[in-house]
């Protein structure tokens, strides 16, 4: 791993990366990124972040003026159809599934309350999490998922993405994360970009808080894995490089070998 200089940390967190919305605060631009032999990710071209629901007017101005050509969707597809992002003229939408779960436990038409099912059947939220991250890099309907991201960021040339889950911070974390190592980022960087979704959770993980507090089943623990359900963790993202590097020897065998990733045209197409 390569030492990433003072200049270079310093502008990774002062630069203006992040876009907010009034309904979603875990929006940014992956521009600015120092990739391979010190290329910068080019701006404007690649957004990570959460579902694009319940926009206002000015949200939807802020995002048109992204000039978006694709909005990819990692959630089910019962998310995908009963929580719709709004439609914005002329970007075309993409549905890849990154979890088998996604479908099979979606018990709500609620965008949060799914994530919290879990806990009504006594199970850990950490657990829960961390089981998560090795089925999202290990199974074969988060491959594909994977595999149709990287696809279309390849054949679409001149596209300008927006990549989301629900909340922007595990599906669409880890896929950033990967296309950040596939561009050449610095691993401690891309984590640390992984890890900046906390900043917009703890603001929903207060209201949670707040609307629970006084229920009787709020007990320590439960708060304990509403916190663990709704934070990035390096504990959950080391998971998902153990299982990747266990399973198929390197992330770079990852990419090249199993999502198909041509990594010299990836960086031609995105770094400046």
């Amino acid at each position: 791993m390569k030492n990433i200089s003072i200049k270079e940390k310093n502008w990774y967190s002062n630069v203006m990366r992040k876009i907010e919305l009034s309904s979603q605060k875990n929006i940014r631009d992956l521009g600015g990124l120092i990739g391979f032999k010190g290329k910068k990710v080019k701006q404007g071209r690649i957004y990570r972040g959460g579902f694009l629901g319940r926009v206002n007017n000015e949200d939807i101005e802020i995002i048109n003026s992204l000039h978006l050509t694709d909005i990819i969707d990692f959630r089910g597809q019962n998310e995908f159809i009963n929580r719709p992002d709004y439609s914005f003229v002329g970007v075309e939408r993409h549905n890849f599934p990154m979890m088998k779960e996604d479908v099979q436990k979606l018990k709500s038409k609620t965008e949060d309350s799914n994530l919290l099912w879990f806990i009504d059947e006594g199970n850990s939220g950490f657990d829960h999490m961390y089981n998560i991250y090795k089925e999202l890099v290990l199974d074969e309907v988060g491959i594909d998922a994977l595999k149709k991201f990287f696809r279309i960021l390849l054949d679409k040339e001149d596209g300008v993405f927006y990549f989301h889950c629900s909340q922007g911070k595990d599906r669409a974390g880890l896929a950033a994360y990967l296309l950040e190592i596939a561009l050449g980022v610095d691993p401690s960087v891309a984590r640390e970009d992984y890890m900046l979704s906390n900043e917009a959770m703890k603001i929903r993980i207060a209201h949670y808080v707040e609307d629970l507090k006084d229920k009787e089943f709020f007990t320590e623990d439960y708060h304990r894995s509403l916190i663990d359900v709704f934070s990035t963790k390096d504990e959950y993202l080391d998971h998902a490089l153990e299982v990747i590097n266990e399973n198929f020897g390197s992330i770079e065998n990852y990419l090249v070998n199993i999502l198909k990733v041509d990594l010299e045209k990836l960086r031609a197409l995105y770094l400046e």
